[in-house]
């Protein structure tokens, strides 16, 4: 079965006000977090594969 999707037509997710101090200071740390724990992950020297030589 076919899952169907729905369009919606919003501007906004959650209302129409600005986003206070707080809120985008948490985001903010939010995104900066993210954006270190993928740093770090991406910084890992991946593992080389065993290659077998023919003597």
């Amino acid at each position: 079965m076919k899952k169907k999707s729905v369009d919606l037509d919003v501007d906004f997710i959650g209302g129409q006000e600005k986003l206070t101090k707080e809120e985008e200071l948490a985001l903010s740390s939010y995104f900066a977090q993210r954006r270190t724990e993928r740093s770090r992950v991406l910084s890992r020297k991946p593992v080389s594969k065993k290659i077998k030589v023919k003597a």
